[in-house]
């Protein structure tokens, strides 16, 4: 495959290094605020949905341009590339807009726990969904080779590259999620029972 195919990877996280970056010096909140953690759960969420949202329009957009301008398999690789990311669009516009109706001063330090401990879960089961994208596609590619099918190892080669920036882009977010979570549930351990209620230890 022509290295140029990946230059739009390159370009992306590149600057998904910088707009990741506040998130990566992580610190701790040194009060008792369920809520601040669950709003920083949040924004990091709402971060990582428009950072999938801009590769979904440069897919879109650099797909079906390619689409019209090359050849042979490249025609193919392009073509599902921009499909592909018409779903990728419709997930990080639906997850935005759900995020903007949630209010994290609402949420108590139980519900807090849960959700931020979901997310971490969902993040890691979706890797294993991503390695299965890159399997599919290895197989579609090689497929392809052996049968000649150029709309095979388009396809084949696409989905290499949509389940490798997909297995990036969960382990990323998920490593920069679960310390959050990680800090929310440490507040329980440090409390200690006292006769007039409760004592936050830090």
């Amino acid at each position: 495959m022509c290295y140029k195919q990946f230059l739009p990877i390159l370009f992306f996280f590149s600057g998904a290094l910088f707009f990741f970056y506040p998130e990566m010096l992580h610190a701790q909140n040194d009060t008792f605020d369920a809520q601040f953690y669950a709003q920083k759960s949040y924004d990091l969420q709402k971060k990582g949905m428009i950072a999938l949202g801009s590769w979904a329009a440069l897919n879109i957009f650099s797909g079906s341009a390619g689409y019209f301008l090359s050849e042979k398999s490249t025609k193919y690789f392009h073509q599902m590339n921009a499909g592909w990311n018409l779903v990728n669009a419709g997930i990080a516009g639906f997850a935005l807009y759900n995020i903007s109706q949630i209010d994290a001063s609402s949420l108590s330090y139980s519900q807090s726990v849960i959700e931020l401990q979901k997310l971490d879960k969902i993040l890691l089961l979706n890797t294993g969904l991503d390695i299965g994208y890159m399997a599919t596609g290895a197989w579609l590619w090689e497929r392809g080779l052996r049968k000649k099918s150029e709309r095979l190892e388009g396809y084949g080669k696409a989905l290499l590259v949509q389940g490798g920036f997909l297995f990036a882009f969960d382990i990323i977010l998920y490593l920069l999620h679960s310390p959050v979570t990680s800090d929310l549930i440490q507040i329980s351990e440090s409390m200690t029972i006292t006769a007039s209620g409760f004592r936050i230890d830090f």
